[in-house]
């Protein structure tokens, strides 16, 4: 169960910051761009770009992290490391 609330969420897709999402499938770094509270998932990129869908539900743990590195999204930078 994800220990995170939703506003810290929304906080951290306000400051851009990456955070290390574990969840049943695995664990991984993303870049959350969007969070819809009532359908309970974000989407997020990863390193690679690719946008992905997450169930709220299936998150074990969430933790911000720093980088090293960028994260390439639409052909635009997207600063990770302040």
């Amino acid at each position: 169960m994800m220990k995170v609330s939703c506003k810290q969420l929304t906080r951290w897709i306000q400051q851009k910051q990456p955070v290390t999402i574990k969840t049943t499938q695995g664990e991984t770094t993303f870049l959350i761009v969007k969070l819809y509270e009532d359908a309970k998932k974000l989407f997020a990129y990863d390193r690679q770009a690719k946008l992905t869908k997450i169930a709220l539900d299936d998150i074990i743990s969430i933790q911000p992290v720093r980088i090293y590195g960028s994260f390439y999204v639409q052909n635009r930078l997207v600063k990770a490391i302040w």
